[in-house]
């Protein structure tokens, strides 16, 4: 019951966050998607790496951080979504970009995400 209410309140968060900072119909909503998205690359490996290793912190409130609140941030249906309606719109170089960029950026996140967590808590173990 622990980890579903920490779920719950993580997306909570994670909703709001990401519904206050996607306008609809603003201009730069591929951009907003993609930065959210790579942010989200970039913080789930803290919080289920550095986190719990770093600081004493309950196995509910990982999951809840990471399901919850990372889980209803980021927005792989919207993301997906975009790609199509720009390929049905014929913006083949424009979708190619948000993809591509999308992924390339994402797997740079996720990547130096974990190069720093396994930095700090290799350095907070010989401390």
């Amino acid at each position: 019951m622990k980890k579903l209410m920490a779920i719950f309140l993580g997306a909570l968060v994670g909703s709001a966050l990401r519904y206050l900072l996607t306008p609809v119909g603003a201009s730069h909503h591929l951009l907003t998607v993609m930065a959210i998205n790579i942010g989200g690359c970039l913080l789930l490996p803290l919080v289920t790496g550095a986190l719990p290793l770093l600081v004493p912190v309950a196995p509910h409130v990982v999951t809840g951080l990471s399901v919850g609140l990372v889980g209803s941030f980021t927005t792989f249906s919207t993301f997906a979504l975009d790609a199509a309606r720009l390929l049905q719109a014929h913006a083949y170089w424009t979708a190619l970009g948000y993809v591509g960029g999308s992924l390339l950026l994402g797997w740079l996140a996720a990547t130096g995400s974990l190069t720093l967590t396994h930095r700090w808590v290799k350095g907070a173990r010989f401390r």
